[in-house]
């Protein structure tokens, strides 16, 4: 499992479309289930569902409201998970946070990586809308992120 930073390559953090393409994961079928969030998109309708504890969506309703209004995520965690999973499934496990909490025993940062969803194939952080970073085993996914983030940092 490996964790890799992007700390230098925009100049606002985090802009989730760019990334989607970039990684190749816009035609994917995946669940998305983002949580700890902190944003501010345009539209009112994508305001008011990020004010709930979390979001569970594919693939294609993620990129739908990412093209109709790529805002910045100042905080978040975004699982991708595979979509053999039904929402009952993802949703019977405990929400991944950005931040080591008090009563967390990971942090996500700094600790051993890994995935704080154990279905998520991958985790994307989006941090104080200064850095993300990464968090997974797939060789291609890390690849991608290395062509696409020269500057990356790598633990």
């Amino acid at each position: 499992m490996k964790r890799i930073y992007s700390k230098k390559h925009f100049k606002y953090y985090t802009m989730l479309k760019q990334i989607l393409y970039d990684l190749e994961l816009v035609d994917k079928n995946y669940w998305w289930l983002i949580s700890d969030v902190e944003a501010y998109p345009q539209k009112e309708k994508y305001e008011d569902m990020l004010q709930e504890e979390y979001l569970l969506i594919n693939t294609n309703e993620l990129v739908e409201m990412l093209e109709e209004d790529d805002f910045q995520w100042v905080w978040a965690v975004f699982s991708v998970i595979p979509s053999n999973y039904t929402k009952e499934d993802i949703l019977q496990f405990e929400l991944p946070c950005v931040e080591n909490l008090d009563d967390k025993k990971y942090n996500p940062h700094e600790d051993i990586p890994k995935m704080q969803h154990p279905y998520a194939e991958l985790e994307i952080y989006a941090v104080d809308s200064s850095y993300m970073f990464m968090i997974t085993d797939n060789e291609e996914l890390i690849c991608r992120f290395k062509k696409s983030y020269p500057l990356y940092i790598e633990e």
